[in-house]
């Protein structure tokens, strides 16, 4: 039986990521949607929907543990958000998605006046025909989309990111199954004492801290990111190395050998290391004058 999850019309636009039956768990398209939900609230009457295995308390930490928000700041996002559970069937008004999953996914039936989302997770995204579905994407990445395809670089909101303390001297890996599941940690030993990101606690190993997010405090507990190949070679809009910048952090990029080929992990190392500024997510972001043309 289709699961209908009926959104509140009253809302301009819905801000969610894609669900299936594996969880994206807390990731950078969770992030994504908070660093949009603070800009574009001041425009629109924005909702947050959340299809996945998470609730407040999980997405709360998620939020204190990041950002310097006040509490009635996280407040006003407790209030406009839905927690659904991997409904078949959604209704609403206008929807954007911070991933671009919902182009492989034909089981969903989105029932908006426009559906918007962030090109990610693909080469070459689908050439769309229909008129109120709207591609956002990093031209330099991405081969430019026939309908309704948006020159537009995804952002971080940094400046609301949270102040650290002195940091612990250990490397950090991400193994989460999403896309860097990693069955053999003992290469990476050579590297020192590790934090290692998981889904699921594996048996223990020595030297290496297994760990699974949210994590308080995250970017006080290493000074050094060890980046690791994915499986595909893409990395549409790499996230965690461009907040490792903000910090101060150094980043190993390990066995990567596949730079030309990996549009998204070159390009945003390009403006990491050439213009980071434009990653900086403001108050006048380009995207507020792009939905209003749309929505």
């Amino acid at each position: 039986m289709d699961k209908i999850l009926r959104l509140d019309p009253n809302y301009d636009l819905w801000l969610s990521y894609t669900w299936s039956s594996n969880n994206h768990g807390i990731c950078g398209h969770t992030y994504e949607i908070i660093d949009y939900y603070y800009i574009l609230k001041n425009h629109f009457k924005v909702g947050i929907l959340l299809a996945e295995d998470i609730d407040w308390d999980k997405f709360e930490k998620s939020i204190r543990w990041k950002y310097n928000f006040t509490d009635e700041e996280i407040q006003n996002i407790k209030d406009n958000i839905v927690f659904g559970n991997r409904p078949s069937i959604v209704t609403g008004k206008n929807i954007l998605f911070t991933d671009g999953g919902i182009i492989n996914n034909d089981s969903k039936t989105l029932l908006f006046k426009n559906v918007l989302y962030f090109a990610c997770g693909n080469r070459e995204i689908k050439n769309n025909n229909k008129s109120n579905v709207w591609v956002l994407q990093d031209n330099r990445v991405y081969e430019p989309v026939k309908c309704n395809g948006i020159n537009y670089k995804k952002k971080i909101l940094f400046n609301r990111l949270k102040s650290i303390g002195k940091s612990n001297n250990q490397s950090l890996l991400y193994a989460t199954k999403n896309c860097r599941h990693i069955k053999d940690f003992q290469q990476y030993k050579k590297y020192g004492k590790l934090l290692a990101i998981v889904n699921v606690i594996p048996k223990p190993i020595e030297g290496i801290n297994f760990v699974i997010p949210p994590i308080e405090n995250l970017f006080e507990k290493f000074d050094t990111y060890i980046y690791t190949p994915v499986d595909r070679k893409w990395d549409c809009s790499p996230r965690f190395i461009a907040e490792c910048k903000h910090y101060g952090k150094k980043v190993i990029y390990h066995n990567i050998d596949y730079w030309e080929e990996d549009h998204g992990l070159r390009v945003r190392k390009w403006d990491i290391d050439n213009d980071f500024d434009s990653l900086h997510l403001k108050d006048n972001d380009n995207i507020i004058e792009i939905l209003k043309g749309i929505i």
